[in-house]
């Protein structure tokens, strides 16, 4: 019974392995996009990423892997917050979570990096964003490194970071 257990979710195993993967790197220019931030400033892409590494997470509240990854994020923040580098956690509403228990969550964990909504999904339509947590890496010319499709761990999110400098 277990050998057939095994076989009949062995497609949904391999469909979320390849969502683990980081997808191709095509090099090209990130869309630009405006949000407005949790402490009330702005957070304009075209501008952070001339100066900036930028790593931009897609994620929401009720998202387990999302959950689980933001002290990772967190920790990466503390270790590279000094260099050339701005993150951006971008809540994407979904479901039954709002802007106001994306803010309790950050506050909950006490993440220090920026926020910000992405209201009615329009930047996350516009990067393709099918699925969470996604993250994606824009160099300093603003060119997208690097998209990853699944939960990240600090270590992995500053060797990419570092590699980008």
């Amino acid at each position: 019974m277990l050998h057939n257990l095994k076989a009949r979710y062995w497609p949904f195993f391999a469909i979320a392995m390849l969502l683990a993967l980081p997808a191709a790197c095509n090099g090209e220019t990130a869309q630009d996009f405006e949000v407005e931030l949790f402490d009330g400033g702005r957070f304009s892409l075209s501008e952070q990423y001339t100066d900036n590494v930028v790593v931009v997470n897609f994620w929401y509240p009720s998202c387990p892997p999302c959950r689980e990854e933001m002290p990772e994020f967190q920790r990466a923040w503390e270790e590279l917050e000094e260099e050339p580098v701005r993150f951006l956690g971008l809540f994407v509403p979904r479901g039954f979570d709002t802007e106001n228990t994306a803010r309790e969550f950050v506050a909950e964990l006490g993440l220090t990096f920026d926020f910000g909504t992405d209201h009615r999904e329009a930047i996350a339509t516009a990067y393709g964003i099918e699925f969470y947590p996604t993250t994606w890496f824009i160099d300093r010319g603003g060119k997208v490194a690097a998209t990853f499709v699944s939960a990240m761990d600090a270590q992995r999110i500053t060797e990419i970071v570092q590699g980008l400098q």
